[in-house]
Parts: C-alpha cells; structure tokens; sequence
C-alpha cells in the first residue's frame, strides 16, 4: 500500500508520507515538516525554525512517546521565548532613544531660552546647546523610528507562531 499524498505547507509540493513518520524535510524547499494527527485531520505543518540546539535533541532527555503535536508545541514554546526577548531588546532601546529624543529637546529649549533671555557670559553655552540639538534631533528621532521599527518586525513573527 503506497503512502498517503499530502501537501508541503511552505512550497505545496506533493509529499508520500509514510503512517510511522513524525518529522521530515521536504524534497523541494527543505522545510522542516511535522506530521500531525489531530481531531480526524491528518496533515504536515511547518515547524518554527530555531536559532538555538533543540533542547530535546539528546535521546535520553526526549521521551519516547513524543508525537508530531507535542513536537510543534515545543518548538513552537522555544520559538516564542526568543522572540519575546528579542521584542523586549528592541523596545528597551527604542524607549531610551525616546528619553535621549526627550533630552535633546530640552536642552535646545533650555539653549533657545537663554539665547534669548539670558546673560552674555552664557551665550556661547546657549548657542552650543541650541545648534547641537538642531542637528542632533533628526538623527535621534531616525534612531528611535529604526528600533520601533525593528520591535514592531518582531512582534509580527509573533503572531504568526501564537494561535
């Protein structure tokens, strides 16, 4: 009796996949697939690549009745770990440039300010304070676009793995 036809999730290649198989590559576009029996359906679905060792690769660690739904949630968990603190890298940083953008333009406001309220004996302070922050702001606020940027490309990555 020949295999049952499924489809690849990633390339929609037709793939024979044996009753005791859990976990391939497709032939096409190497991705690495699961085969999962659930509530009556039967299919492959992608598994999330990782970035790390699989945790579950050594065999004395990996229980033995492991099927190809448990296998994704795993890997899913992982996936989803790594991500998170990727998010939190990046929005740290893109809430310290917003204080850095925040600063900038007090300190232009504060040089503005005695510029043209102030004393002489300030006025090369003032304008030094003035023109930095004139020439600064921009870079700063292109800054903290990149990082928003970059937390809001990760949480997008999120999604796709979070149900």
């Amino acid at each position: 009796m020949a295999p049952d036809l499924h489809l690849c999730p990633c390339c929609a290649s037709h793939l024979r996949v044996p009753d005791r198989l859990h976990v391939m590559r497709c032939d096409h576009c190497n991705a690495e697939l699961v085969f999962i029996r659930e509530g009556g359906v039967r299919g492959l679905a992608l598994l999330p690549a990782l970035e790390t060792p699989v945790p579950y690769s050594d065999p004395r660690r990996r229980p033995h009745n492991i099927d190809g739904h448990d296998l994704l949630e795993s890997r899913r968990a992982v996936v989803l770990q790594a991500a998170e603190r990727k998010r939190r890298f990046w929005s740290l940083l893109f809430f310290g440039s917003v204080a850095l953008l925040g600063t900038t333009v007090l300190a232009g406001l504060g040089g503005a300010d005695t510029l043209l309220h102030g004393s002489q004996k300030q006025l090369e302070t003032a304008v030094l304070a003035f023109v930095g922050a004139v020439f600064t702001l921009p870079v700063l606020a292109y800054v903290a676009l990149y990082f928003h940027g970059r937390a809001k490309l990760v949480a997008e990555s999120l999604r796709r793995w979070t149900r």
